[in-house]
């Protein structure tokens, strides 16, 4: 197959130069390369991201692990392209040329995303197969009541913060903010606090690869009883409609996909609430403007995606054939990452002023084509009505230093470990005793 290259925006089908002394740069050219792991680690995301800019262009090449390297696309105009399949890429990670090498191990969280999947899920598939995975998630997530939503995260969330509101002191990640998607989420699908529980832990279980068959066959299961499937008057929960789903071909296929509806969204709302309130705290600018009233919770919310965007990466693609791209030679079999995280700092489409484009949703941060995601605006719903309860009922401030903070290893999303505070402990009048 003849390599082809591409203008940015869609193929030209040219010839790629043979001349040796223009010959493009291919993945494993370089003799060292910036690591994803550094990247992560770095408090300051935008900054890694310029220099990979000024070093690569558009199109760096970066270290997952040793001996295995994947493209970080940081520019704006091309993310959009792949995401909308302009270029030859698949989301299918079993394409991956690094599985002729290794084998991604379970432990192995920066190669845990490119394993080849026996069941694929809705993000690995493309097509057909992929309209037809996604057509339920789409129905059913798109009729769930906005208004049972808030009432359902606020009641939540109370819950969570009386936990340790008289303490003074909390782990707003360990005892907030992770807490906050399986109550939620799993409401709001249907389920009870317990089931919940157990859902999220079976999507964690084979996010991980550990036990992956266990998890589609317990969460089958449960799909198939009635408990699940209808509320207590008798009407279809949102989960009894995914499982019964025509699109799907059989009860194991529906859990699958809320495996992974699962597992994808709890990461993602931590992620976003996480840094919501890590920007309250940390930087004083977006503290004040918030608190003045000059922004509204959801514009503060957008300028978190902007600033301190918790998705870092798309899932990743693989390429399917050959192109160059940057006056880099993709080929096929590399891992290309989608750095919607880097858009913030893309000069193309940004000013100086951080706080430049207040409101604008054009962020990519819940991707864009065939694979974005499917409920945002109940990403948006949950993460602004636990932002507001907890401001609302607290006021917290950092008990580390920002340099003490750590950012766990994933490369589709920021993570944040923990986020300790402190705050005055709220004081409950006695019980009243007549």
């Amino acid at each position: 197959m003849s390599s082809t290259t591409m203008d940015g925006i869609a193929g030209t089908g040219d010839t790629v130069s043979g001349d040796p002394a223009h010959r493009p740069l291919k993945l494993d050219d370089p003799a060292t390369v910036t690591s994803v792991a550094g990247l992560i680690a770095s408090h300051d995301a935008g900054a890694g991201h310029a220099r990979l800019r000024e070093e690569w262009g558009d199109l760096a090449p970066v270290e997952l692990e040793p001996g295995a390297r994947a493209w970080l696309v940081t520019e704006y105009r091309t993310i959009v392209a792949m995401a909308r399949d302009q270029f030859p890429l698949t989301t299918t990670t079993g394409a991956w040329s690094g599985h002729e090498h290794r084998t991604p191990s379970p432990e192995s969280a920066l190669l845990r995303p490119l394993a080849a999947a026996d069941r694929p899920t809705v993000e690995q598939v493309d097509g057909s197969v992929h309209g037809r995975l996604r057509a339920p998630l789409d129905e059913v997530l798109g009729v769930i009541d906005d208004a049972d939503v808030a009432r359902t995260t606020r009641l939540r969330c109370d819950e969570l913060i009386d936990g340790f509101a008289a303490t003074g002191v909390a782990d707003l990640v360990r005892e907030y903010v992770a807490q906050v998607p399986h109550l939620t989420l799993g409401a709001v699908l249907g389920f009870d606090a317990g089931t919940a529980q157990q859902v999220f832990e079976a999507a964690t279980r084979r996010a991980a690869e550990r036990d992956a068959a266990s998890a589609v066959h317990e969460v089958s299961f449960l799909l198939s009883g009635q408990t699940v499937a209808r509320r207590p008057d008798g009407t279809p929960t949102p989960a009894g409609r995914l499982a019964r789903h025509a699109a799907y071909e059989s009860t194991a296929e529906a859990a699958l996909s809320l495996l992974s509806l699962t597992a994808t969204a709890a990461l993602g709302l931590r992620a976003w609430l996480a840094q919501t309130l890590y920007l309250s705290l940390t930087d004083e600018q977006f503290a004040r403007r918030l608190a003045g009233g000059r922004l509204g919770t959801d514009e503060a919310l957008d300028e978190v995606l902007w600033t301190a965007s918790p998705v870092s990466t798309l899932a990743p693609r693989i390429a399917i054939e050959d192109f160059l791209l940057d006056g880099k030679l993709v080929q096929r079999g590399d891992a290309v990452l989608l750095a919607v995280g880097a858009v913030g700092s893309d000069p193309s489409i940004r000013g100086e002023n951080p706080w430049d484009g207040s409101g604008s949703r054009a962020h990519l941060t819940f991707g864009v084509g065939a694979h974005a995601c499917p409920a945002p605006h109940l990403a948006r719903l949950i993460v602004r009505t636990a932002a507001e309860t907890l401001h609302r009922r607290l006021t917290p401030q950092l008990a580390l230093t920002v340099d003490e903070l750590r950012w766990a290893p994933d490369f589709r999303f920021r993570l944040l470990e923990t986020l300790p505070v402190v705050f005055r402990p709220e004081q409950h009048p006695p019980p009243f005793v007549p």
